[in-house]
């Protein structure tokens, strides 16, 4: 991997990164939700390529602990609509699972806190049809699985919720190419409604996007 491309790479990760910690801003647009999920998976195949795991060491080195902290936050989400849910249909025991809050999921061990995080995702996929009245869309559960996929790299086990990849796996100038053009002429430009409504959230995100010469 060339010296462009490694900066390239760690740019592309400091915009997942950007916008795994400010899930709240904008996991209420459904496009953007769509444009993250793709941009993670052409982020695994990147990290995948037999290619450039050496190159790729400070890309690979995310921390662990923040990585937790954006599961937690996503899961607290969504589980203030499974709760919700569980308590209008009377359903005590789906209740109290769904009560954990970001704090809870965050200071359980991390083997507990995968065990927990599992079954939170079995919940939110069994009752989707009735929370989509509730604002959850699978888009959203898909993010969650996604940043629960890293945390389980970072912590040394295999993913569970590997996204089904669209193509064949691709090449190296090819998934760059891909990266490049979903940031340019995708998501830049929804983020962009942001420069009115979020200017810190706008700014924050054009800082991610720079490309930093090492």
């Amino acid at each position: 991997m060339t010296k462009d491309q490694i900066n390239k790479l760690e740019m592309y990760q400091a915009v997942q990164t950007y916008l795994d910690a400010h899930t709240e801003k904008w996991s209420g647009v459904p496009i953007l939700l769509t444009l993250k999920n793709e941009l993670d998976e052409l982020l695994i195949q990147l990290r995948d390529h037999s290619d450039i795991q050496e190159a790729s060491r400070v890309f690979l080195g995310a921390d662990k602990n923040n990585q937790k902290r954006f599961v937690s936050e996503k899961a607290d989400i969504l589980n203030d609509a499974l709760e919700a849910y569980a308590a209008i249909t009377n359903n005590a025991e789906l209740e109290q699972k769904a009560a954990r809050s970001f704090s809870d999921l965050y200071k359980l061990r991390n083997q507990d806190f995968i065990t927990i995080i599992t079954e939170t995702i079995t919940l939110l996929e069994h009752h989707l049809k009735a929370l989509s009245d509730y604002g959850v869309a699978q888009d959203q559960i898909t993010d969650l699985k996604n940043s629960f996929d890293q945390f389980l790299s970072l912590q040394g086990q295999p993913r569970q919720y590997r996204i089904a990849g669209k193509q064949a796996t691709q090449s190296l100038l090819t998934l760059f190419a891909n990266t490049s053009n979903l940031l340019n002429n995708k998501m830049d430009k929804i983020v962009k409604r942001f420069k009115r409504t979020d200017i810190n959230f706008y700014n924050g995100y054009l800082a991610a996007r720079i490309i930093v010469d090492k």
